[in-house]
């Protein structure tokens, strides 16, 4: 029985030996063959491969932690044998053993937690109450254009079918017509300086009915010099063309078709910031050209006597209360010239021109944005039978967003005009443009307009001052960013006492294609 007891244990002690070194081998085996992405680090053992450690491990920038170690951490010991034969075969490291990878916030500890979310932004800006993006992107509708070196090119065409009726007087015409508007704009791309070119065309085809034709156009450019020590230099050059309208005051009385207007102009300007002063001062020059009227008997009327140049200076001093207000005092000085020194009524109209104004400029951002000035104008004929014309002005423009997706545009003007007819000399004209826009879908949006006009003609000439009003709205659907369907309507009244009243109705529906 001893002799049994000591081969029992010498029996078991040589499988204990036995199980041992095929442990001690598989574990060479193991370490030996392990995959080249595989990394142990400094000061730890094969005892401790947890997923919280290699996770942590990974989130401080050390080397990813080896699968084939983290898999013999969790996996039965008794299985030793077999994980030694499959790790002998190099595998591709998974996704999560990448270096700068961040494990599932379920494998962290609250410390590699609290180290990730101290990476992120901490002062994140709190969102709308409807919902909406904070500051959506402006130009995700603007259309691309073409390229033409460091310009961009972006042109519209547009195509609209209007039906019109005037009432002038006792007399009534309708007629339906096409109208066909080219525009667009020429930007540059330049680190310094800037040009602008901007310009559309409009005619008109009957297609039914009687009624005149008015073309127009025009042709702005402007470049802007940066120049040193904060001198800005700007230089500009325009054209345009426009056909009076028979309730003009200038009118041809009995005319078919009245004089074309061609006006060029070009402008010269600097400004320069004095500390919180801003100087402006500016030189313009005008060219008018009068066609002639052609009347009911085919014959016409010369607008020769009419053409005239002009140049006025302009100097504004304003001071920068902040980048929001700024107020200024503005004043110029001008000079008109006829060709002909006497017209056809044996009158001197040329004349000298001064006026002052007083007014704000304001920026607010998208919600608040233009200027507006008041002031005085004094217009002196070198005809001594001729009255001066002088009046107030009022004059700016103010854009105004008092809800997202809702504008509102002001607009005043007061300009010069002068007379053809013996014995007048002219009157100050005050213009009011309003309108508003709201977007009532992403891709719609609704507009209302309104217009107001007066002329204010000098006392003594025997003219009763004259109104006009209008209002305007419409409807655009942006099918794409290209193209855009639109329609409209409009209604227009002259008024003045002693002359003929004039009433335009108008309806329109259009295509308007942009690139």
């Amino acid at each position: 029985m001893a002799a049994r007891r000591a081969g029992g244990c010498v029996g078991v002690s040589a499988i204990s030996l036995l199980a041992v070194m095929t442990v001690a081998q598989a574990q060479t085996v193991s370490e030996s063959g392990s995959t080249p992405g595989s990394y142990e680090l400094r000061d730890t053992t094969t005892q401790v491969p947890s997923s919280q450690t290699s996770a942590a491990a990974t989130l401080y920038g050390a080397l990813p932690a080896s699968s084939a170690a983290t898999q013999s951490g969790t996996e039965n010991p008794d299985d030793a044998g077999s994980q030694a034969e499959v790790t002998e075969i190099p595998a591709e490291p998974d996704a999560q053993d990448l270096t700068g990878s961040i494990g599932s916030p379920s494998q962290l500890s609250q410390a590699d937690q609290d180290y990730a979310d101290s990476l992120g932004r901490q002062n994140a800006r709190v969102g709308t109450v409807d919902g909406l993006p904070l500051n959506p992107r402006a130009d995700d509708a603007a259309v691309p254009g073409f390229m033409l070196g460091t310009l961009t090119l972006r042109p519209t065409l547009a195509e609209r079918i209007v039906r019109e009726s005037v009432s002038y007087g006792a007399e009534k015409t309708n007629r339906t017509y096409s109208e066909t508007t080219l525009s667009g704009t020429l930007q540059s791309d330049w680190s310094r300086h800037q040009l602008a070119i901007d310009g559309t065309a409009t005619w008109e085809e009957n297609i039914s009915g009687t009624g005149t034709e008015s073309p127009d156009a025009y042709l702005n450019a402007l470049l802007r010099l940066d120049l040193i020590n904060d001198v800005t230099a700007t230089l500009g050059a325009g054209y345009s063309y426009s056909q009076e309208s028979r309730t003009d005051p200038n009118a041809i009385v009995g005319a078919t078709a009245q004089a074309g207007i061609h006006e060029l102009r070009a402008i010269a300007g600097l400004q320069k910031d004095l500390g919180l002063l801003r100087g402006t001062t500016s030189l313009e020059l005008t060219r008018s050209i009068y066609g002639d009227a052609t009347l009911a008997d085919g014959s016409t009327v010369s607008g020769s006597d009419r053409d005239t140049v002009g140049a006025e200076l302009t100097a504004r001093i304003g001071y920068v209360v902040s980048p929001a207000l700024i107020p200024f005092l503005e004043a110029s000085v001008g000079r008109e010239r006829y060709d002909q020194r006497v017209d056809s009524t044996g009158a001197e109209r040329s004349s000298t021109t001064y006026g002052v104004r007083a007014g704000a400029e304001t920026n607010l951002g998208e919600k608040l944005s233009g200027e507006f000035a008041a002031g005085y104008v004094l217009r002196s004929l070198d005809d001594a039978n001729l009255k001066d014309i002088s009046g107030l002005t009022l004059d700016g423009e103010l854009n105004w967003s008092p809800l997202r997706g809702t504008n509102v545009m002001v607009g005043l003007a007061s300009t010069l005009e002068s007379a053809t007819t013996a014995g007048e000399s002219g009157a100050v004209v005050y213009e009011l443009n309003t309108g508003l826009t709201q977007q009532i879908h992403s891709a719609v949006v609704a507009r209302l307009g309104a217009t107001a006009g007066y002329r204010d003609y000098t006392s003594g000439g025997g003219r009763s001052n004259q109104r006009s009003y209008g209002a305007s709205a419409g409807l655009t659907w942006s099918i794409n960013r290209y193209l855009d369907l639109e329609a409209d309507a409009s209604y227009e009244r002259t008024k003045e006492p002693g002359n003929t009243d004039e009433k335009t109705t108008r309806i329109g529906l259009g295509l308007k294609l942009r690139r």
